[in-house]
């Protein structure tokens, strides 16, 4: 198959794209939050890119898939992102183009990974450009391998929340603690929304890459690749595990301090109720009330109510019920 040309030095003036050239002559373009005209300007420069291909780089989110074309290959990946302000992790998806001599990459928020290397390598950085690797495979390889290791120190960050929560179960019950649980629970489920089709849409690039792309040699990276998916998906799992756990504890605490409140209340009403019984048959409007008129009829009267509850009192307690 001819490879499609490319064009030398290319210049995109479009805010949001970097273009670098490795080593090996492939060319690297770092779109981030890309707009319709800076789509548009990227077709100029290559114009085998298919238009529902370059649709699906604009919002909404589109599901992991790899799609074979004549000319390259189209992927689009998903990774979470950790807002330390907030505590929220939410999905930020990736979509490359990868062909023999170029890969793009589209960005609808802005990562780190993949900027900063590629002004690392805008810079002269020789390690930065080295790393990049001589084929579009290598580039792809690279890039993707970035982005796959960031997401472990947002595992750490994950692991830290939820110890954290463990320790807060014992000491909180209010509707905070609840939120703080329910966040990371959700925080969990982003994360797994993301990583559940990489290991898939990586096996299909391994198998459909080598009728355009040079892979000798790359086979064992992408297995490594695929390694790293198995084990974030795996820290996932058992984080998730462990958040239930820590939610049905908090649940079960909460039913409990709700029940002895309800167990205390209960008691305070029954020690009280005596004395209302009493008070209330000492008011009755009658001709003749025993005690009634005594010189000692308070005092008689306190007397009875005090005792009444102190042996109510003392009931509740021999039953071990306050």
């Amino acid at each position: 198959m001819t490879k499609p040309k490319k064009k030398s030095a290319i210049v995109l003036p479009h805010k949001g794209m970097q273009v670098v050239e490795t080593k090996g002559g492939i060319t690297w373009i770092n779109v981030f939050r890309p707009t319709t005209s800076a789509l548009l300007s990227l077709q100029k420069h290559f114009p085998f890119l298919l238009d529902i291909d370059l649709q699906d780089c604009l919002p909404p989110f589109q599901r992991p898939k790899l799609l074979e074309r004549k000319d390259y290959l189209f992927m689009v990946l998903l990774f979470p992102i950790y807002d330390s302000r907030t505590r929220a992790v939410r999905p930020v998806e990736v979509d490359f183009f990868v062909g023999p001599n170029f890969v793009i990459t589209s960005q609808a928020e802005k990562m780190p990974q993949l900027t900063k290397l590629a002004e690392e390598c805008l810079s002269g950085n020789k390690t930065a450009l080295n790393h990049l690797g001589r084929t579009s495979a290598e580039l792809f390889f690279h890039l993707t391998h970035e982005l796959m290791i960031s997401v472990f120190p947002l595992l750490t960050q994950l692991s830290n929340d939820i110890l954290l929560a463990e320790r807060e179960i014992f000491n909180e019950y209010g509707h905070e603690t609840a939120r703080r649980i329910l966040q990371i629970k959700n925080n969990i489920v982003q994360c797994r929304q993301s990583m559940q089709g990489h290991k898939t849409v990586i096996r299909k690039f391994i198998d459909r890459a080598g009728k355009l792309l040079d892979l000798r040699g790359m086979n064992l990276r992408f297995d490594d690749l695929i390694g790293h998916t198995k084990e974030i998906w795996d820290y996932l799992e058992n984080d998730k595990d462990t958040i239930d756990a820590v939610y049905d504890s908090h649940t079960s605490l909460i039913t409990h301090n709700a029940s002895l409140a309800s167990q205390r209340l209960a008691a305070l009403a029954l020690i009280i109720f005596p004395t209302t019984l009493v008070a209330a048959i000492f008011s009755m409007d009658v001709d003749f009330m025993p005690i009634r008129g005594h010189q000692y009829d308070f005092w008689i009267m306190l007397g009875l109510v005090l005792t009444t509850m102190a042996g109510t009192f003392t009931f509740l307690r021999w039953k071990h019920w306050l």
